[in-house]
């Protein structure tokens, strides 16, 4: 057999095998070489692909031929092959894979759905209406033990007004206010019943804020209680950036003494409607408060 050809190459049958592979992929990628050039943006790639998309057809006879010279003299210098022989591997490796062809397309659906979940996942909760709402309370900071510097705040809120009319027509809205922000859990003002298109909340609740984490956003949701769901008539979206804006702007009081419009902010509703709210920090190592408080208890118990 070895004097059909004057050389054979005197290997392993593993190697052999190998060399097959990559002559078979060198193959494919020559018959392929227009489509890629075509992805491509250098100089040569652009001039080629301009050259023989004009040409196809010759090009496609010249790879035919080269291709099976290339492939034919391969099988040839290897003593283990026969074209038979890799005709027949070719046919059951074609058929192993459109056996395995439908679990590949559905684990490859269920792979794309998961990224897709993970890529658009703000604009799936938009669309459910849990874009406010923090479903795991998890940080990567708490992998490592390193606690976020979170400080305490006040939230007051005075009034909502330009509220338009939800799907009750024989009754006024019955008004309350819910917030949502971050870790916190959610927080809910009372509801302030036959309030119509304005109301006066004067109603306040505390919140931890992260000021590393800048983008955290509160949402403030003034909806209208029903018998079965409430009905959200505004909202309102602030960063933990803005938040802190609205702090100094309001000028960092520790007591809001009077509602009145110099101590609060107007921001406006979507889709209509304003609200006034106010934000003052709230520091917990104030000793004279626990002594006013135990003064006035004391006070009660005489």
């Amino acid at each position: 057999m070895y004097d059909k050809w004057p050389f054979r190459l005197d290997i392993s049958v593993e190697y052999q095998d190998w060399i097959l592979v990559f002559t078979s992929f060198v193959v494919v990628s020559i018959a392929c070489l227009p489509c890629f050039c075509g992805r491509m943006h250098t100089r040569c790639s652009h001039a080629f692909t301009k050259w023989v998309y004009t040409r196809l057809h010759v090009y496609f006879c010249f790879v035919i031929y080269l291709d099976l010279f290339i492939l034919m003299f391969t099988i040839g210098v290897l003593p283990d092959w026969t074209v038979n022989e890799y005709i027949r591997q070719t046919i059951d490796f074609v058929s192993w894979v459109l056996i395995r062809l439908e679990k590949l397309i559905v684990s490859f659906c269920i792979l794309m759905g998961l990224f897709l979940m993970v890529r658009f996942r703000e604009r799936l909760f938009m669309a459910a209406g849990m874009e406010h709402v923090t479903v795991f309370r998890w940080n990567w900071r708490d992998v490592f033990g390193w606690s976020a510097r979170t400080r305490p705040v006040e939230v007051c809120i005075w009034k909502v007004e330009g509220l338009f009319s939800s799907s009750k027509k024989l009754k006024a809205n019955d008004v309350y206010v819910e917030c949502h922000m971050g870790y916190n859990e959610s927080v809910r003002t009372r509801v302030h019943n036959n309030a119509g298109s304005s109301c006066l909340i004067r109603e306040s609740f505390q919140l931890n804020i992260d000021e590393n984490a800048a983008s955290t956003l509160m949402t403030l949701l003034v909806k209208d209680q029903a018998l079965v769901a409430s009905t959200e008539l505004g909202r309102l979206m602030i960063s933990t950036r803005e938040l802190c804006g609205i702090e100094d702007q309001t000028g960092k009081r520790r007591i809001i003494s009077d509602y009145s419009e110099q101590n609060f902010v107007s921001l406006d509703l979507s889709p209509s409607g304003k609200i006034w709210i106010a934000i003052t920090p709230v520091d917990d190592s104030e000793p004279h408060e626990l002594q006013g408080l135990l003064t006035e208890e004391d006070a009660l118990m005489c």
